[in-house]
């Protein structure tokens, strides 16, 4: 928002006709895509605590508690990554394709992403981190958001 100078989505897509976001801003973008991963596939009982071996709060449910648990998980996760696309990737905005068939591609491009991310990234305790959040990235956020700020005002 404080790229393109306004809230709307459909503007913050039309600020990035030149330049992704994503490439000015790959710190932003790298925390949106860590945080919709962490929300949506671990989420904040995934990782078992102590001695509980049963896997978190998903084992312990069953049949429909289980099904909108995870269906919303993945909801979660579709939803993260389409709206990675206006906010990061321009939107619809591409050559030779249609608008809607650009935004189809670059969402399934980040869903892609997720999922590989899925695989690669180790689950972490909440305690380490809440300790990575806040000595990590709440700064790179906030170094970032600087930088965007001092851009936009030269």
């Amino acid at each position: 928002a404080l790229g393109a100078g306004s809230l709307r989505v459909t503007e913050i897509a039309d600020a990035q006709r030149g330049l992704w976001f994503a490439v000015w801003m790959p710190a932003a973008f790298a925390l949106y895509l860590l945080s919709a991963a962490a929300m949506s596939f671990w989420g904040p009982f995934g990782q078992p605590a102590g001695r509980d071996l049963a896997g978190g709060v998903a084992a312990e449910l069953t049949g429909t508690g289980r099904l909108l648990l995870l269906g919303g998980r993945r909801l979660l996760l579709l939803t993260s990554a389409a709206m990675a696309v206006p906010l990061f990737l321009g939107g619809g905005h591409g050559p030779l394709l249609p608008g809607w068939a650009w935004t189809l591609v670059k969402t399934g491009a980040v869903l892609a992403l997720l999922l590989w991310l899925r695989r690669r990234l180790p689950g972490v305790r909440m305690d380490r981190y809440t300790e990575l959040s806040w000595v990590v990235l709440t700064p790179l956020a906030v170094l970032q958001a600087l930088v965007v700020a001092v851009m936009v005002l030269s």
